[in-house]
Order: C-alpha cells, then sequence, then structure tokens
C-alpha cells in the first residue's frame, strides 16, 4: 500500500513558490474568529507558511460585540489591497456577505462569486487550496484519474465540488455524495470507486468492509481522530491513502500562497 505524503512534495511547491514570489507584491490578511479552535489550528500552518516566505500578515478577530454594519465596515476597510484569507466559521449569520466585500483578485481561497463560477465553469486555475493539494497529490504520484470511477464525499464548495470539478476535468466518472445520501447508495458507490475523495469533516461515514485492495482514499479531512476515514489502513487494505496528517492538509498553506501569486498574473 502506497502512503500519498503530501509531505513530500513541499520542497517542490516551495522551489515554484520562490521562482514566482515577486510577483506577489501584497501582504496577507487573515480574519477569523479567535474562539474557534480548528480555524486557529488551520491559520497556523498558514502564517508558518508566510513567515518562510518573509511574506507579511496581518491577523485581526471578528468582535460579536459589534453590528453586522460595522464588522463589514471595518472588513472592508482593513482587507483592501491585502490577499485575504477569512477562516470560517466566523459564528456570524453573514459570513457570505463579508467574503462578497473581497476583491476576487485578493481572493487565494476562491470564495468569491466570481472566483467559484470560474471554477465551475471548467477552469482549474480556480480550484481552492484544499483542492489544489488534492490535484498536487494526484499529478505528483502520477494517479491514473481518466476513465475510473470517483466518487467525492462532501458537497461544500470549500472542497466536495472543486474536487467534483477537478475529478470531471480530469476525465474521470464521477459521483458526488454526502450525510444525506440513502444509506444503500452510499455504500453502493463506495464499494465500487477506483478513487474515492473525502471532504466532509465528519469521521466514520464509511464502513471499513465496503473497501478493497485496488482503491485510492484522498481524505481531505482533519479532526481528533485524524482524518475522515476514521482509522489506519491495514497493509493490503488499499492500494494507496493520504494519511492524516501528512498528506492533503500538508500542502494547503503552500497551494493557497501559490494561489494569491498566480492570482496577480
Amino acid at each position: 500500500m502506497l502512503k500519498l505524503l503530501g509531505k513530500e512534495i513541499i520542497s517542490e511547491i516551495s522551489e515554484t513558490i520562490q521562482n514566482e514570489i515577486k510577483d506577489l507584491n501584497s501582504p496577507f490578511y487573515l480574519f477569523s474568529n479567535k474562539d474557534d479552535f480548528p480555524s486557529q489550528a488551520y491559520l497556523k500552518g498558514i502564517k508558518k507558511v508566510l513567515t518562510k516566505f518573509e511574506v507579511p500578515f496581518i491577523e485581526e478577530y471578528i468582535d460579536l460585540n459589534l453590528s453586522k454594519e460595522e464588522n463589514i465596515k471595518i472588513f472592508k476597510e482593513h482587507s483592501k489591497g491585502k490577499n485575504v484569507l477569512l477562516a470560517r466559521p466566523l459564528g456570524v449569520s453573514y459570513e457570505q456577505e463579508l467574503i462578497e466585500e473581497i476583491d476576487s483578485r485578493f481572493d487565494p481561497d476562491m470564495l468569491t462569486t466570481f472566483n467559484r463560477g470560474k471554477l465551475f465553469g471548467g477552469d482549474l486555475k480556480y480550484l481552492t487550496a484544499t483542492s489544489q493539494s488534492v490535484k498536487t497529490i494526484i499529478d505528483h504520484y502520477s494517479i491514473d484519474v481518466e476513465g475510473k470511477r470517483a466518487v467525492v464525499v462532501g458537497r461544500s464548495n470549500e472542497v466536495g465540488y472543486p474536487c467534483f470539478q477537478l475529478l470531471n476535468k480530469m476525465n474521470a466518472t464521477v459521483t458526488l455524495i454526502h450525510s444525506k445520501t440513502e444509506k444503500s447508495n452510499f455504500k453502493h458507490a463506495i464499494k465500487n470507486a477506483d478513487i474515492i475523495i473525502l471532504a466532509t469533516g465528519k469521521s466514520n461515514l464509511i464502513d471499513r468492509e465496503d473497501l478493497n485492495p485496488e482503491q485510492i482514499i484522498i481524505d481531505c479531512g482533519f479532526n481528533p481522530q485524524g482524518g475522515d476515514l476514521g482509522f489506519i489502513p491495514e497493509e493490503d487494505e488499499l492500494k494507496a491513502y493520504t494519511p492524516v496528517p501528512g498528506g492533503v492538509g500538508s500542502l494547503t498553506s503552500y497551494c493557497l500562497l501559490l494561489n494569491a501569486i498566480r492570482l496577480k498574473k
């Protein structure tokens, strides 16, 4: 069984960033809810990568004691001309309104309606950071996608849908399933898949007995159990998989920075 290690690609992607970083010319603006632990853990990795490449950043937090109008005004003013990373959840009902204040040229996680539209129109240059990490792993390990039966588990705009678009453009036959998919249909899709992308943020949705030694699993999840898979596969249980940590997540911050650079071109 092959471990698809994202950390083995870091030197390669770092060299690409180093060669292109001159095109960035703008700091990052990190905006989050300081009391949301997963967001802060995510931002910790991003700040580490930004520091590695000497990219300046400003970090601010949403103030839940202020009104919607006040928070939007502050966000709009302080984020102008900066590469914006809005780490969700913010704990407010108007997250999308904040996202739409981001200039699409400064949206490295491709959250704005304009950038999502470019991706859903088939332009893979607009993959979100996590789905870009998935593509990087597929490319690096020369995973044969064309004509394969692929299943994406999860339908978020950040990971599930972009991975669906990615596999579709790579000529896989793609099925999208999620937590509301009827159980027998869910199991059937998993059993018959060649490639499985896990992108729900929830573990143990897959029954171990539904897997087979010819499958490849790319796990985008991160939670206390490790990833969405929820267990470490036995040696001959799968053809290949991404461990958590050490797989997709280890590349996400690098892909975010690369997205920021390439949006300026």
